[in-house]
């Protein structure tokens, strides 16, 4: 549980931000969604694709992608879809992912789920915004991850919701003597979490894989208790607002603000973390990791001509034991550009080929759809 009556209060004005960014959308266009503008009722997608990180190196994958509406009478209806994939890399990780997203009709409701297995060797800095190059450490892990969430429309675009959030981590190996066995983290033995969550969204994006216009904006508050079966007790609260804007001809300014705020027992699968393929690009991901975290990113999106298109983009970001710990002087930068390559043109979606410097710090990314 929330640990003090300040945090709490901190909390309350961050949900006040977020109220006043989901009113500063309430303008915005109807999302219009022309995912199957053609006459076909549904769309069956399979194809292989490869990807690039600095956590992965090169991988390869097969997708599967079911596109369909739930009621083909109504034109302004978005595009559900139910998604496989199957991931193998060169660091000898394995993903499995299902994912869904389905919009009844009227979209007075709308299902999410994500279900997914993963055996995954990874690295860890330890905790800390400041954490030193020399404490990197090498760990692997297999977890199981299960999350539906179902939201119910209370006028125009905005949403409220529940969530159930399950993850059960074994097999976790480390190395003896490093971070771990150093630094206080919870989780090195692996475990399990069960919670339930509540979510406000409001989104008017065009289109979800490559919007052009409109704002996303996501609060979700999520507690892990033992009652529920969980075996570590901590809350989260995390921030996700998006906002595309465009800018003359078929160019786009992409801006997006993310923060995780948790207090409790936290495992370390569960910190927040800077870094990876959509937060801060340049950074490992986990390269900074602690019990909170913020970050601003700015994209600018170019499409130049047939399917191939430019982007640049520049971030910001910290990680912070505590809420009343964030500061400027702490925040990290990342920078970059890339290439992009439409490579399905009736669902917009993007091969996107980065390369982001960080502090000390760069990587090349090579994957499928947008960072955010």
């Amino acid at each position: 549980m929330l640990s003090s009556p300040s945090l709490m209060a901190r909390l309350s004005i961050f949900l006040l931000l977020i109220f006043s960014a989901i009113s500063s959308g309430a303008h915005a266009d109807a999302p219009v969604d022309d995912t199957l503008s053609d006459a076909r009722p549904s769309r069956f997608l399979v194809f292989p694709f490869f990807i690039r990180s600095p956590e992965t190196k090169w991988g390869l994958g097969l997708a599967t992608a079911f596109f369909f509406k739930a009621n083909q009478k109504e034109t302004d209806l978005r595009t559900s879809d139910i998604s496989l994939i199957a991931l193998a890399t060169q660091k000898k990780q394995l993903v499995l992912v299902l994912n869904s997203t389905v919009f009844s009709s009227l979209e007075k409701r709308i299902f999410r789920m994500q279900l997914s297995y993963s055996y995954y060797p990874d690295k860890t800095w330890g905790l800390g915004n400041d954490s030193p190059e020399q404490n990197k450490e090498s760990y692997d892990y297999k977890q199981m991850y299960f999350n539906p969430q179902l939201l119910h429309r209370l006028i125009g675009s905005l949403y409220v919701g529940a969530s159930y959030e399950f993850q059960d981590v074994r097999d976790f190996n480390y190395e003896a003597g490093g971070v771990f066995d150093q630094q206080y983290i919870f989780g090195k033995k692996g475990g399990r979490t069960s919670g339930f969550g509540i979510l406000l969204s409001y989104d008017t994006r065009n289109n979800a894989y490559s919007p052009s216009h409109g704002l996303f904006s996501e609060v979700n508050f999520t507690s892990f208790d033992r009652e529920i079966g969980s075996e570590y007790s901590f809350t989260t609260l995390s921030l996700d607002v998006r906002k595309f804007i465009p800018w003359r001809t078929n160019s786009v300014l992409a801006l997006n603000a993310v923060a995780k705020l948790s207090d409790g027992t936290i495992p370390v699968r569960n910190l927040s973390m800077l870094g990876g393929t959509e937060i801060m690009r340049g950074y490992y991901k986990g390269r900074y990791a602690d019990k909170c975290m913020s970050a601003l990113q700015a994209e600018w999106r170019q499409y130049l001509f047939w399917r191939i298109g430019v982007a640049g983009f520049a971030s910001l970001g910290e990680v912070s034991s505590d809420i009343n710990k964030f500061s400027l002087p702490g925040l990290h930068y990342a920078y970059g550009a890339g290439l992009r390559i439409l490579v399905k043109e009736k669902e917009k979606v993007n091969l996107r080929i980065d390369y982001g410097w960080g502090k000390g710090s760069s990587g090349l990314y090579v994957m499928l759809k947008e960072a955010f």
